[in-house]
């Protein structure tokens, strides 16, 4: 929740790599994955990066809108999140940018909660299952599971 409620913008290095392998460990999306990546993804990408686990560069990210800006180098992501935010901070009330915040974040965060819930139960009942220990050993033996 924490996290959520105040980020405002990501940058992040062309070359980064992100994604949401939650699968490939044998788990269900955590940290919020399943809440916030249907937000800003349509169905098809979302459906593509949490179900297949693949991963993607700062610059997909950018065009798919999980990131608002991708640089060209690592160097330039702090310094571009700090002009961000100089502009930010800069140029509004910081009353009003706070309580602007609050608005646009209100309406999803009760929805969050139970996402956030409903998350640590999928989790749980992963962690439990013989797949998960199927994907951990794949993992460590860097071979594909064979799921029983």
């Amino acid at each position: 929740k924490q996290w959520y409620q105040r980020r405002v913008a990501i940058t992040a290095g062309d070359d980064a790599k992100l994604g949401a392998n939650f699968v490939k460990v044998g788990i269900s999306p955590g940290m919020g994955g399943s809440f916030t990546l249907p937000q800003k993804l349509n169905n098809q990408v979302c459906n593509d990066i949490t179900l297949t686990g693949r991963t993607f560069s700062g610059k997909e990210a950018e065009k798919m809108g999980v990131v608002l800006k991708s640089v060209n180098s690592r160097s330039m992501v702090l310094e571009e999140s700090l002009k961000l935010a100089q502009q930010i901070v800069i140029s509004t009330s910081p009353n009003a940018m706070k309580e602007t915040v609050k608005l646009l974040r209100a309406p999803y965060l009760a929805i969050m909660e139970a996402q956030l819930q409903q998350e640590a139960q999928a989790q749980s009942r992963c962690f439990a299952s013989n797949d998960f220990k199927i994907s951990l050993a794949s993992v460590k033996n860097k071979t594909l599971p064979v799921f029983d």
